[in-house]
């Protein structure tokens, strides 16, 4: 269970083995036992006692702002990572293992968008779409075909080259979905700071998923502020930006279809006191709905049907074998 605390002034306290959670409805006893995951937005509280049980049960605490970004978290202490991980992915940055381990997540993130638009082609393009559709299919398996020529033993030899191949390739799919949206969903351009229904929830989507692979990166021994791709900079988790192009895709087909659908509207955003553009509670819970569905749902890793979840931590142990020389017995294994 992911437990959301938001409602203001609402607190969180320890009663027993139970969670106790206090708002404007009364008091609520969940189970620690049956809680994965708790998240705390603004103006709500959570004493030491329920904090200690949280870590206790190996509940992992995100606190968000009101965009629903997080920031910050608290983690059970599970001991020293082994100093190898550490040391040989900040190498990573100067080996070519450094520049094919991008290349592999760029290109897979691309694969993921040709795949999405191939299926929405097959499945309801007609007419000025199928062609719209196919010259935009084509530059990115272009794009793909240029990534993988891409040479070099320094990431800072060929940045500005996967920067280039990457932005040509990521304007040829947001112009596709754009194109497909309803008009009045349609954007000019991909946006953090958007005005936009698509964008505003890609951007609270990517937030959530930014959270889960932070975590998860922990769970492997992996340093999530050690970057390869990314240039590291102050309190930034450049690993999670490196690693999340090749998982984009679980949030950009909700994105997608909620838009396309109209189950999201400007109806349901109000704009803060700067102008942002917020959700609405109603939108923000299905949005994180879709999410832990889709992240929860099967599909094939090798030869076993494992959830998304599960895949993503398959992969990053895969990328922290490589990194740690193959070192598994310091692994965690969930």
């Amino acid at each position: 269970m992911v437990l959301t605390i938001q409602e203001y002034g609402a607190k969180v306290g320890k009663r027993s083995n139970c969670l106790t959670i206090t708002s404007s409805k009364g008091e609520k006893e969940i189970s620690a036992d049956k809680v994965k995951e708790l998240h705390i937005y603004p103006a709500c509280h959570i004493s030491a006692d329920a904090i200690q049980l949280c870590m206790e049960r190996d509940i992992w605490i995100l606190f968000l702002d009101k965009y629903g970004d997080p920031k910050g978290e608290i983690l059970p202490f599970s001991g020293g990572s082994s100093p190898i991980y550490k040391r040989n992915q900040i190498l990573l940055a100067r080996k070519r293992e450094g520049v094919e381990l991008v290349k592999g997540f760029l290109l897979k993130k691309i694969d993921n968008r040709v795949l999405q638009l191939e299926r929405i082609l097959i499945e309801s393009a007609d007419g000025d779409e199928v062609l719209y559709l196919n010259t935009r299919i084509k530059r990115l398996k272009e794009a793909e075909e240029k990534l993988k020529d891409v040479q070099g033993n320094d990431i800072d030899e060929v940045r500005e080259t996967l920067q280039g191949i990457e932005g040509s390739a990521g304007r040829a799919y947001f112009e596709s979905i754009s194109f497909l949206l309803p008009d009045d969903m349609k954007f000019s351009q991909r946006m953090r700071n958007a005005q936009d229904v698509y964008n505003c929830a890609l951007n609270y989507l990517y937030g959530i998923l930014y959270a889960k692979i932070k975590k998860l990166m922990y769970q492997c021994r992996l340093d999530p502020y050690i970057g390869v791709m990314h240039v590291d900079t102050y309190n930034k988790p450049t690993f999670v930006f490196d690693f999340i192009e090749c998982q984009r895709i679980i949030c950009e087909e909700i994105a997608y279809q909620i838009c396309h659908d109209r189950l999201i509207t400007m109806d349901d955003m109000e704009p803060d006191s700067s102008g942002r553009l917020l959700f609405m509670e109603d939108a923000k819970k299905l949005l994180v709905s879709r999410f832990y569905s889709a992240f929860q749902e099967k599909v094939v890793f090798g030869k076993k049907r494992i959830t998304r979840e599960r895949k993503i931590y398959m992969e990053l142990l895969q990328v922290a074998e490589k990194i740690g020389e193959g070192k598994e017995d310091v692994l965690a294994v969930v």
